[in-house]
């Protein structure tokens, strides 16, 4: 008998709990940001000017969402439909990583398109990152915030 308790006993420590068996998988990727916007070929336009996304088919009929590829296979998926401006603040944002900030501060100086460090600061680079990673914010046309930093080139 005591054998036999002691054999349950240490089948319990060495089964997996109960509530692991229920547990989802761990995440492998991020598959997809998608964005609501009020003019779509304008946005398309400002991801493939500013970072050089290109569009890909989507599995949609002619005026629904459109694709365009991040890397990694990661997509920006752009939903028409939005009628007004997004509000939010900087600190809510997606980052895209160049390998310089250089060109995207000539994009952005070219267009007139102003862009701040995370406080705000208009024209600001931020370079507080230990591992010396440079950072600015911008906004897209309809108002998401865009963290763009250059650690691409530390890959």
């Amino acid at each position: 008998m005591i054998l036999r308790t002691s054999l349950f006993a240490v089948s319990l420590l060495l089964a997996p709990p109960l509530f692991a068996q229920n547990m989802p998988a761990a995440v492998a990727r991020l598959d997809h940001v998608a964005i609501w916007v009020v003019d779509q070929r304008k946005s398309i336009d400002f991801y493939r000017a500013m970072f050089g996304l290109h569009e890909i088919p989507a599995p949609f009929p002619a005026g629904g969402p459109r694709w365009m590829q991040l890397a990694n296979g990661v997509e920006l998926h752009i939903q028409p439909g939005r009628d007004a401006a997004v509000m939010q603040p900087r600190r809510v944002h997606m980052a895209i990583a160049v390998a310089s900030l250089d060109p995207i501060l000539a994009q952005l100086k070219a267009r007139g398109q102003g862009w701040s460090d995370i406080a705000g600061t208009p024209g600001a680079i931020q370079t507080m990152r230990t591992d010396g990673i440079r950072q600015i914010f911008l906004q897209d046309p309809d108002g998401y915030w865009i963290e763009v930093n250059d650690a691409l080139k530390k890959r």
